[in-house]
């Protein structure tokens, strides 16, 4: 069993108590167990006039934080604040230990799609990690919509094993890129929740 060196004053939003947890391995590293790790008190940067993948939020999980049955769950919301006509925008949610977001795992990638001021593209994804170290594995499954045309409907989506190094710094990351560079597209990330749970091992 692990060790519970620490509890905080507060309720975990949906887990029950939130506990802080140290597994040992050397790297001193605590983190929320049954809880919320991460919620953005602000509005991400504006990704504007640019067809390049640039970073909208992230997340740092700490080295050696998550262990076999670990769950990451993401909840995010990205708002286009301004578009020139009918131009694209897709969103990405990308996770691995590069500090450059686009060489990162692509979890999850949204169609690109065509922009109204004020369309929201939604986020709901759970990373599940299977087994930990170096060439450790998880799959990650979920939804995304965006509100255009209709609205699009949510999508379902399964992402097959995959390799994420727990032993070191994982980034969990929301990007968007536009289909063109005109300085009237604009977004940027409303929402950027991360739920982290592990089991108890």
């Amino acid at each position: 069993m692990s060790q519970i060196p620490q509890l905080s004053n507060g309720l975990a939003l949906e887990h029950g108590i939130s506990m802080f947890v140290d597994h040992g391995k050397g790297s001193g590293s605590k983190m929320s167990v049954g809880g919320q790790a991460n919620a953005d008190t602000s509005v991400g940067t504006a990704v504007t006039g640019t067809v390049t993948e640039t970073e909208l939020t992230e997340y740092a999980i700490p080295a050696n934080a998550l262990v076999a049955g670990s769950t990451i769950r993401m909840r995010a919301a990205v708002l286009t604040t301004a578009e020139d006509g009918t131009d694209t925008l897709q969103t990405i949610l990308r996770l691995g230990a590069n500090t450059t977001a686009s060489s990162n795992e692509s979890v999850f990638a949204n169609t690109a799609i065509d922009q109204e001021v004020n369309d929201i593209t939604v986020w709901d994804v759970i990373v599940q990690v299977r087994s930990v170290g170096a060439s450790g594995a998880s799959i990650a499954f979920g939804t995304i919509t965006n509100n255009d045309a209709g609205p699009v409907a949510a999508g379902g989506s399964l992402k097959a094993s995959f390799t994420l190094d727990t032993t070191v710094i994982n980034y969990l990351s929301l990007t968007a890129t536009w289909g063109s560079g005109s300085g009237d597209n604009s977004c940027r990330s409303e929402a950027f929740v991360v739920d982290i749970v592990n089991p108890s091992t």
